[in-house]
Formats: structure tokens, C-alpha cells, sequence
């Protein structure tokens, strides 16, 4: 089993063990979480489904439980700057500062705050999104899909990657502003999770 499995199956066990102390079952669970009245015992039965952290809060806000009572025990991940999502963002470094680990995310990722608000309603100013550490420089499969975007300008955005208008250049599309046209990219990272801002004030992160 891997450790992203390994860590969903803590996740669950951990919920099962809730649940048994405030004694309630699946479905009354769901419906006071305000989800599918199937969702609970879906994600409990089902070991190949992910595991989604906004989900996460919901059952923990009806069981009356800490978040980190069920994802406690995570590794954190390190913040290491802001994206803009909306006009012209700088990098901005963050030192010191950490957020939860994703149940279910492995290998080694990092993560970015965003400001702005041009990727409404995908994309919040304040959410964190969290990108692969590791892979860097642009790749063919990644057009098409939200990333995080750095420009050869040093500007970093959260956009949706599209080919440019000429070789060597890119379009980052977005969700209710102007496109950035035909920049030159240093690297573009795939957004792997999102942590809304509604859930870090919860979390105190």
C-alpha cells in the first residue's frame, strides 16, 4: 500500500472513531453536513476515492469535531510564497510559514497563497494552492490545466495555461479578467489541491 493510501486509511479510521463517539450514523451524518446522503458512507466504504478536504470540514463541522482531529498527524507543507490572480503580482517569498498536508497528497509539494481576484469563482484571494516541489519548466500536458504560472518576467499567477500566438510564448487565461497574452514562461505547475480560505480561518493557518 502506498503512503498517500496509508494516509487516506488513517483519515477514515479516524472518522469512523468520531463518529462512534458522538454516536451517528452514515446518513444522518451527510444530512447534517449538508451533503449527498450517500457522501459519508461513500468516502468511508469506498478505498479508491480521494478524499477532499472541503468535504473534510463539512462532516467535521457537523460532528462538532476539531478538523485537525481527523487530518492531524499530516507532514506540513511549506508556504512558500503569493500568486497573483489578478493584477500585476510580484513573487512574494514567505520564510517560516506552513499549512496541513492534503489527506492522500504525497511526494514532495509545496504551497502558495493567492491574491486577487481574477479566477473567481475557481480560485479565492487568500486560498492556498498546493504545487509539485519538484517539477519545474513547462510541459505540453500541463495546456489546458490550471497552474501555478512563472513568468521569465518574474511575475507568478494562478491561470489556466494556453499555447501563445507564435512558438515559445503562452496565454494565461482567466476566469473573469483580461488574458495575459503571448508572455514567455519560466515554469508552469499544475494546481494539485486547494485549501479555501474559509478553511484556514477554521485551521488558524
Amino acid at each position: 500500500m502506498t503512503d498517500g493510501m496509508d494516509e487516506l486509511q488513517r483519515v477514515r479510521a479516524a472518522l469512523r472513531e468520531a463518529m462512534e463517539r458522538k454516536a451517528i450514523k452514515n446518513k444522518p451524518l451527510a444530512q447534517k453536513a449538508g451533503l449527498g446522503e450517500t457522501s459519508v458512507r461513500d468516502l468511508l466504504d469506498n478505498e479508491d476515492r480521494d478524499i477532499k478536504l472541503g468535504t473534510l470540514f463539512k462532516i467535521a463541522g457537523a460532528l462538532d469535531t476539531d478538523i485537525r482531529d481527523l487530518i492531524g498527524g499530516s507532514p506540513a507543507v511549506p508556504l512558500v510564497g503569493r500568486v497573483g490572480a489578478g493584477g500585476n503580482i510580484v513573487y512574494d517569498e514567505v520564510i517560516g510559514e506552513t499549512v496541513p498536508n492534503p489527506p492522500g497528497l504525497t511526494g514532495q509539494v509545496e504551497a502558495l497563497e493567492v491574491q486577487g481576484t481574477s479566477m473567481l469563482p475557481r480560485y479565492s484571494n487568500g486560498d492556498v494552492v498546493y504545487i509539485s516541489a519538484t517539477m519545474r519548466g513547462i510541459s505540453e500536458e500541463d495546456i489546458g490545466d490550471f497552474c501555478a504560472v512563472r513568468l521569465k518576467s518574474g511575475e507568478t499567477y494562478v491561470k489556466q495555461l494556453a499555447y501563445g500566438s507564435r512558438p515559445g510564448f503562452f496565454t494565461l487565461r482567466s476566469l473573469n479578467a483580461e488574458d495575459i497574452v503571448d508572455v514567455e514562461v519560466e515554469w508552469a505547475a499544475p494546481i494539485l489541491f486547494v485549501m479555501p480560505r474559509a478553511a484556514r480561518r477554521l485551521l488558524g493557518v
